[in-house]
Order: C-alpha cells, then sequence, then structure tokens
C-alpha cells in the first residue's frame, strides 16, 4: 500500500467527503479515510495511483473552503532534523567536529550527551531534514 497525508482540511471535513472528492476525480484508495484534526490518511492501491491523486489534488481542489495538500505520507522518524551521533573519539576537538557537521548544512545545536563511556555523544539539531539526512 501506499499512504497519503491529506493536510489543510477544514474541521467540518468527513471521511465520506473526501471518498466523494477521490471518487469525483476517479482516483482508487484502499480502505478507510483515517481522519485527525487537520489532515487524514488514505492508502493508494500503488505508486502510479499515489503519484495521480498528489498531482491531481495538491493545492489545486478545494474542499469546503480550502485548498488541500496531499502527499507522501512520510514516518516521523524520517522527519526528523536532529540526530545523535555516537562513538566520537575523546580526542576530536570540537572545532573539528563542528566543521564535519556544518559540511551537511546548517547546525542549530549542538550538545554533548554525558555518558559513561569513553567516546562522546552528541544530539545535533540541523536547520533542516534535508541536511540531517546528508
Amino acid at each position: 500500500m501506499h499512504k497519503l497525508y491529506i493536510g489543510n482540511l477544514g474541521e467540518s471535513v468527513t471521511a465520506e467527503d473526501l471518498g466523494k472528492t477521490f471518487d469525483d476525480h476517479k482516483i482508487p484508495y484502499t480502505g478507510q479515510f483515517l481522519m485527525k484534526t487537520g489532515y487524514a490518511f488514505v492508502d493508494c492501491p500503488d505508486d502510479q495511483w499515489a503519484m495521480k491523486a498528489i498531482e491531481t489534488f495538491s493545492g489545486k481542489v478545494e474542499l469546503k473552503g480550502k485548498r488541500i495538500e496531499v502527499e507522501h505520507s512520510v514516518p516521523k522518524k524520517q522527519r526528523t532534523r536532529k540526530l545523535q551521533i555516537r562513538n566520537i573519539p575523546p580526542h576530536l576537538q570540537w572545532e573539528v567536529l563542528d566543521g564535519l557537521l556544518a559540511q551537511c548544512g546548517t547546525v542549530e545545536n549542538c550538545e554533548q550527551v554525558n555518558t559513561e563511556s569513553e567516546t562522546a555523544v552528541v544530539n545535533v539539531t540541523y536547520a533542516s531534514r534535508d541536511h540531517a539526512k546528508q
């Protein structure tokens, strides 16, 4: 299955409204819409239909006065800007570590975690997910 995130939904939007919208545009979906406040999730049968739904709906279709946003649903663990880096040699200077981390992007925060081990551990927060992914 290919899960989609449907965002920018008004409070009064129901699963039936979304189902009708998908049906009206001849976009198949499987199962039920999982409704949350302001957003929902639904599965598409395959990646081609998921892409078609994104192209058809995202920013283009209005539902109860708001343009909906549709994109692939990404698990929280894959969205984060935060990393934990372990096993840093104790002799590595912080300036060198900062330089290495900055090669991937803008570092918003970097703090050492107190551990019992001889090696260092740091928590790093990057300015964007893309920087953290590198």
